[in-house]
């Protein structure tokens, strides 16, 4: 599937359902190597896990609650229960007659079935933000303790930097870097501060920033203003009057 996106070869209806790319992106920390790249994923959520831990990871990908309620994705990681609802262009699921706000609805649902099990809950929700909208997540004030948030920009920057610091010694290269080429087109892309750029500029110490005169062939040396122009014309100075006056 990154193949048939990255060519183009799938419908642009198709590449803007959030469904989809939540399967690229967790199918890649499932099958991947989880001690890389699902380890540096839950780090990003201040999670912690061993890699025994991680390697054991179960992913359940749409599970569905007794109510109905559907979130994207369950991941069963040592002593966590971890349910994932992500959004690309669409909103969350908003309260009606007969039925609570997605959210609330997932986090009342996965919380009773996190303690089933014995294990400590956390909502996440994933969206394509560049930063943190407290109004987008007032619904789920009563859950504030279990909930979490990151974007997809966080995993796009996670894949480049593994990519930039291990380069061909990373395991999974070329699977990490089709599903990086991906989220890039898709513009799900994050602000790289300055510190971290100058950190890989990849043309080392610059000897001159400025033209040097050392590398001119044709040059000649600088001899000063004045004498630069003592054979061109006189300019003669401008009349009293440079533009049109109502007193002439």
């Amino acid at each position: 599937m990154y193949i048939a996106e990255l060519k183009g070869k799938i419908p642009s209806n198709f590449e803007k359902m959030e469904d989809i790319l939540t399967s690229n992106v967790f199918s890649f920390f499932k099958y991947s190597k989880r001690t890389i790249y699902l380890k540096s994923f839950l780090n990003k959520l201040n999670i912690d896990a061993s890699d025994k831990e991680l390697n054991e990871a179960e992913f359940i990908f749409w599970p569905t609650y007794e109510d109905g309620t559907e979130p994207d994705l369950v991941i069963l990681v040592g002593d966590y229960y971890l349910l994932f609802e992500s959004k690309y262009f669409a909103d969350f699921g908003k309260e009606t007659l007969t039925l609570k706000d997605q959210l609330v609805r997932e986090a009342i649902e996965g919380l009773k079935a996190a303690k089933n099990i014995g294990k400590h809950f956390f909502i996440i929700a994933i969206t394509a933000d560049y930063y943190f909208k407290h109004d987008r997540f007032e619904v789920i004030k009563d859950f504030k303790e279990y909930f979490k948030w990151i974007n997809w920009q966080t995993i796009t920057e996670l894949l480049l930097s593994l990519i930039e610091e291990k380069q061909e010694s990373l395991s999974d290269l070329l699977f990490a870097n089709d599903l990086y080429q991906l989220l890039d087109k898709k513009k799900l892309r994050a602000f790289r501060s300055f510190d971290v750029l100058a950190g890989i500029f990849a043309g080392g110490a610059i000897e001159n920033l400025f033209f040097s005169p050392e590398t001119a062939k044709y040059r000649g040396d600088f001899v000063g203003f004045l004498k630069a122009f003592s054979n061109f014309p006189i300019i003669k100075a401008a009349p009293k009057y440079i533009f049109f006056s109502s007193y002439i």
